[in-house]
């Protein structure tokens, strides 16, 4: 059986987030491939009929995020998957939620039933495994790639001048940790007074929000941009001399990826999931407590040969490891082998 219509799950598609930008970048990747898609934002639309009637002409579904989709199909006893279903974890769900006794068991009623469940890294595949150890033959590691639409308009995001100007992509939310470094960032100040630091992202916590806008009116070197559209992210990141990533914890860091691809160099936190992307020194910087931070910065900075061997480096591996065509091929075989299942049967 060949796949013709795939019915997509994703929590969010209209709010430029990770997991949009996910479920985005595989549809594009799948229509480019002449299958139907349909997509159903389950936490910015509402189900009805026409949505019932949509998900019984599907050959398939793809279910993005563990936990996200497994809170919102309790709350609809009566939709049955009666085809086969392929789940995504959105890295949160792994990195966080399996931590959470009461999240893992709400997860397990979702993977229980699936027929393919992917993730984005080994280190992902591994937390899975911790906790269900019954789901090994169906675990597959399919990485990330790197993809920006081209944008169909001309947006110019207005960027503060500065040098050096580092960036720090990330929603709004405590997994983020987006303060973890600022102490560090004032004393930086000291040797490079014209230093910014911005953040872009979505508002998702109202508390970090507050605090967030009450350091910006404080400090005229501290700029935050709530929601880009994805499309203008290409000429975001051109602007900017590095990016960051301080997340606690990580799936697979969209924003790196992206910032790879384009040539920018890149220093984040050291944790597996951007462990799976970087190669200290080699393809990106990592850094362990927030006091390794300045001398890092540093020798990005005044190296300048280095960092040009770094970028280019990193911008080799993107290409030879997250391509779009190497994501959807990888989708494609498990579609398959999906679907061979239901003719078996």
């Amino acid at each position: 059986m060949k796949l013709k219509h795939l019915f997509f799950f994703t929590p969010y598609y209209e709010q430029n987030r990770g997991n949009s930008t996910t479920a985005k970048r595989i549809v594009a990747g799948l229509v480019a491939r002449g299958i139907k898609v349909t997509v159903f934002p389950y936490e910015e639309a509402s189900w009805d009929e026409e949505w019932d009637e949509r998900f019984a002409e599907a050959d398939l579904y793809h279910i993005l995020h563990l936990r996200r989709f497994a809170e919102w199909r309790k709350q609809r006893d009566g939709l049955e998957f009666l085809k086969p279903y392929v789940l995504t974890s959105g890295g949160t769900d792994v990195n966080e939620d399996l931590k959470n006794r009461e999240a893992a068991k709400l997860i397990q009623s979702v993977t229980t039933q699936s027929c393919a469940i992917t993730v984005f890294s080994e280190d992902g595949r591994s937390k899975l495994l911790h906790a269900y150890p019954e789901l090994t033959e169906r675990i597959y590691v399919i990485p990330q790639s790197a993809w920006l639409p081209d944008p169909d308009y001309e947006m110019q995001i207005p960027i503060h001048p500065g040098w050096p100007k580092l960036l720090l992509p990330a929603g709004l939310r405590p997994v983020k940790d987006v303060f973890y470094i600022w102490d560090e960032l004032k004393r930086m100040r000291e040797k490079w007074p014209e230093l910014t630091f911005t953040i872009i992202g979505a508002a998702l916590d109202e508390k970090l929000f507050a605090e967030v806008e009450r350091r910006r009116q404080k400090y005229d070197w501290f700029h935050y941009i709530q929601e880009v559209p994805l499309a203008c992210m290409r000429s975001v990141y051109e602007q900017f001399d590095l990016v960051l990533n301080l997340s606690k914890s990580e799936g697979q860091p969209m924003a790196l990826l992206e910032a790879m691809a384009f040539g920018k160099p890149v220093v984040a936190r050291r944790n597996p999931g951007n462990e799976s992307i970087i190669v200290d020194g080699e393809t990106g910087v990592l850094f362990d407590q927030p006091g390794q931070f300045p001398a890092l910065i540093e020798q990005v900075l005044e190296r300048d040969e280095w960092r040009r061997q770094l970028t280019e480096r990193a911008r080799l591996f993107v290409e030879a490891k997250h391509s779009v065509e190497q994501e959807i091929a990888a989708l494609l075989a498990v579609y398959d082998h999906c679907l061979q299942q239901v003719s078996r049967k």
